[in-house]
């Protein structure tokens, strides 16, 4: 077991680097805002959906937050309530459709802005499958929805993210329900294969059958260096949310929303086994959300022993510092991301470790290549917002551990 008082000192240690970096991130993001930078004048909603996440974290002013939210609905919402530009790629307005509202609609509720209107939440709640899962695309009409081939966690969980923020409880748990089957689903492969399958069908079934080039989008595994990581984190995320939310504010009882925690932690058991080597990929990020989501209310509730204390944190501290902190570069954001679609490209071989404040890859879109390019914004935008509850976590961590006898 690891000594309290350095534990405290580590925690510590790692905030004070977190608050620096939070502070030049924000700063990042607000100087990127037109006339000077790309967000709110590009056409391009990926310049501001996760640039409203990251600046709500780190404490901008939420009249600025507003600016993009506005720039969204006045550029991007269509006539059936999906938010796109016509002009940007497939790889936006199609793989992407919801996963993009559902990201600054949160912030929307948060702040009080009125783009999560009826007929935009109406239109939203479309792309949920009966089974509880969340499609990323039905098409156009919303008198004809286009079920696709699949369903994921990620669109899943955001959504019901949205879900709890506009306190829709049972849109919310139907999304928690779809998440321990998930789970479930995958228990066993985790524990005895080190292998986490990231697709079922709609009617339920996971996707097991992976052809080469599809690895990197099926599944998930503890031992590749850069793989789909924020499988883990998203699905984490949600369910430690959903359990606070059911007994904080829906009047659930303790065994009824335990399962939701329990999901949770068979999650974090499984990234406990993950080498430090994957911390160095982007796409761990979303899993510093699920573990600083998960440290906090292990200790809210005193829920949590003091190994899964240690391990939610040592996931959490892992993430800020090798995924996040190490690779903030000079300006206060962090590099754009050539998003792979196939783990056999070359853009595989790509690394996103600064030297000397320097990211050695292309600073834009790659022409013909099986990537999507994530803007530095977005990234910078993802990152801050994830990093946030990672420092909520070890606050309300440390303020347990200086409370012992």
């Amino acid at each position: 077991m690891i000594n309290i008082d350095n534990m405290i000192g580590d925690m510590e240690f790692v905030l004070g680097a977190i608050h620096i970096a939070m502070q030049q991130g924000g700063n990042f993001l607000v100087s990127r805002r037109a006339p000077n930078g790309p967000i709110m004048k590009e056409p391009n909603l990926s310049y501001i959906h996760k640039a409203t996440w990251g600046m709500y974290a780190a404490g901008v002013d939420h009249g600025i937050i507003a600016q993009l939210l506005d720039w969204a609905k006045d550029n991007a919402l269509q006539p059936n309530g999906d938010f796109y530009i016509p002009g940007e790629g497939t790889e936006y307005k199609i793989m992407q459709r919801v996963y993009r509202p559902l990201t600054f609609g949160k912030v929307a509720v948060w702040i009080g802005h009125s783009i999560m209107s009826e007929k935009v939440i109406k239109r939203i709640l479309q792309y949920r499958h009966s089974s509880g899962g969340v499609f990323n695309y039905i098409g156009d009409d919303p008198a004809k929805v286009e079920e696709q081939p699949a369903i994921g966690p990620l669109n899943t969980s955001f959504f019901g993210h949205l879900m709890i923020y506009l306190n829709m409880k049972a849109e919310a748990i139907k999304t928690g329900e779809w998440l321990c089957n998930f789970v479930q689903a995958n228990k066993k492969y985790m524990s005895e294969q080190g292998v986490m399958y990231t697709n079922m069908t709609p009617e339920g079934l996971l996707v097991t059958d992976i052809k080469p080039g599809g690895k990197i989008s099926g599944m998930v595994d503890n031992k590749a260096p850069k793989q789909e990581f924020w499988q883990v984190g998203t699905t984490m995320a949600y369910l430690a949310v959903l359990y606070e939310k059911m007994l904080d504010s829906w009047g659930f009882k303790e065994d009824q929303a335990q399962d939701y925690l329990d999901n949770a932690l068979i999650l974090l058991d499984f990234e406990d086994t993950m080498p430090l080597y994957t911390y160095l990929w982007p796409s761990k990020c979303k899993v510093g959300w699920g573990a600083g989501e998960l440290l906090r209310i292990l200790v809210k509730y005193k829920k949590g022993t003091q190994e899964q204390i240690e391990k939610a944190y040592r996931v959490a501290r892992n993430v800020a510092v090798f995924t996040f902190m190490d690779n903030q570069l000079p300006n206060g954001g962090w590099s754009c991301m050539h998003y792979p679609l196939s783990e056999l490209i070359p853009e595989m071989a790509l690394d996103y470790k600064p030297l000397k404040g320097v990211v050695n890859v292309p600073y834009s879109r790659i022409d013909g290549s099986e990537t999507i390019f994530l803007p530095g914004e977005e990234i910078t935008g993802e990152f801050l917002g994830e990093m946030k509850t990672i420092q909520t976590g070890i606050e309300e961590t440390l303020k347990l551990l200086r409370q012992r006898p």
